[in-house]
């Protein structure tokens, strides 16, 4: 079950739940910690290392993932952070929402890439040793 700790100016410390099993922490209604989070090896056959609220993770294509969340969230206005390890030395990695597939309460799709480059369109993606996405929302 979701347990909803608010901190609220006008009502004090308010308390609620309704079963999904996500722990909410709100100050004035805004909640302030991850939905969820993981920290995976990324490759075509994906390594979860650890996670909270990620039932699963596949691989499409190089560089392209899948995030599915245990439990749904309340809306796709969230934010994913994303960060990789460059499999190159001194390399720079960036993770990016995938433009053709929207966020969903049930599923993030994300791109991570070896860099863009000025005046190119596209950029190549890359499998991380180390990927880590934390989601933060409502």
């Amino acid at each position: 079950m979701t347990v909803l700790i608010n901190a609220s100016p006008t009502n004090g410390l308010q308390m609620t739940s309704d079963g999904s099993g996500i722990v909410k922490l709100q100050s004035n209604s805004v909640t302030t910690n991850a939905l969820a989070w993981v920290n995976f090896a990324g490759s075509r056959s994906v390594t979860p290392r650890s996670s909270y609220n990620v039932s699963s993770i596949t691989s499409s294509a190089v560089g392209t993932f899948t995030i599915n969340f245990t439990n749904a969230l309340t809306d796709a206005n969230y934010c994913a952070v994303i960060s990789g390890s460059s499999v190159n030395a001194g390399g720079a990695v960036s993770g990016f929402t995938n433009s053709t597939t929207a966020p969903t309460t049930s599923a993030y799709n994300f791109f991570v890439s070896s860099g863009w480059t000025v005046g190119v369109t596209s950029s190549t993606g890359q499998d991380c040793p180390y990927t880590t996405v934390v989601i933060f929302g409502n």
